[in-house]
């Protein structure tokens, strides 16, 4: 069963069938994110994995944002963690292929989403308490929910993979 990118932890690995209580899952878990890890830091070396209105603006720096990669790069580096997956994660990494809703691989592309969103500063306890982290969001308000759409599409909007 596939799940989209914003679905908790728990729900992700049980769609896996990993119970996220479960010590001997863990480390499958974690195998995962440390292979998406891997692709986060290379979108994170290059301004041109950014949309093109952001890769020249200088207060634009590492570490960005998920919605601010292109969705190409996006797509790229989904397929980039199934690619160079370790024999240990590529079981777990081939259920997620689907040209459906999720598509191009709902597993990588929930652990590529997860580790940008972890590492966002709008993500941390400060800024659920109503205080604004600040950096990087330049200057708009909207949510990256908002334009995640663009990038997993989703079957009520009929928007696309990429736009």
């Amino acid at each position: 069963m596939a799940v989209g990118p914003r679905v908790s932890k728990e729900d992700f690995m049980h769609a896996l069938g990993l119970d996220a209580n479960n010590p001997q899952h863990e480390p499958f878990y974690r195998a995962m994110r440390d292979e998406a890890i891997v692709v986060y830091n290379i979108l994170n070396q290059d301004n041109s994995n950014l949309l093109e209105n952001l890769r020249n603006d200088p207060s634009i720096r590492p570490p960005f944002f998920w919605h601010h990669i292109r969705p190409e790069r996006q797509r790229w580096g989904i397929l980039e963690i199934w690619r160079n997956s370790k024999p240990v994660t590529r079981a777990w990494f081939d259920r997620g292929i689907t040209d459906g809703e999720y598509g191009p691989n709902w597993v990588t592309g929930w652990l590529l989403y997860s580790v940008f969103r972890s590492r966002d500063v709008r993500n941390n306890r400060n800024r659920r308490k109503g205080e604004d982290g600040g950096s990087g969001n330049s200057g708009g308000t909207q949510s990256p929910f908002t334009l995640l759409t663009y990038c997993f599409p989703h079957s009520k909007t009929d928007r696309q993979f990429c736009h």
